[in-house]
């Protein structure tokens, strides 16, 4: 199974709608199982650093295949540093998996709210 391109179109629209209900300018990052990038909303007022910062939780799910917040606590070791520093990975929370009948299809990262917490609540609601 893979990402598709609706499926990418409906996480960025829930997020969004999330987003906008809270009143929050965020980014949305949507990347499939291999990393490679297939949507980014940047609402409007969002700030540009929000854009590598939720690709970065996008692409350590995918890499971990598990949410960004149970990788936190380990990005001090050495390996987890090589990842930020060469794959651009950011171990905070607010990137979640993206699941498809069972199986890890992708990942989605969200950045810009004043707390992971609720950067990752807006990353649930996306790919609910």
């Amino acid at each position: 199974m893979s990402l598709t391109t609706a499926r990418v179109k409906k996480i960025l629209e829930q997020g969004d709608a999330k987003a906008e209900a809270m009143g929050l300018n965020v980014t949305i990052v949507v990347v499939d199982a291999n990393g490679m990038q297939r949507g980014l909303l940047a609402r409007e007022g969002a700030r540009f650093t929000t854009i590598g910062i939720g690709l970065g939780k996008a692409l350590a799910c995918a890499g971990t295949e598990r949410p960004t917040v149970e990788m936190a606590d380990r990005a001090g070791r050495p390996v987890f540093q090589y990842q930020m520093i060469h794959e651009g990975f950011v171990f905070a929370q607010g990137g979640v998996p993206i699941i498809e009948g069972g199986e890890f299809v992708g990942a989605c990262g969200i950045s810009g709210a004043s707390t992971g917490a609720i950067d990752e609540e807006i990353a649930y609601a996306a790919v609910a």
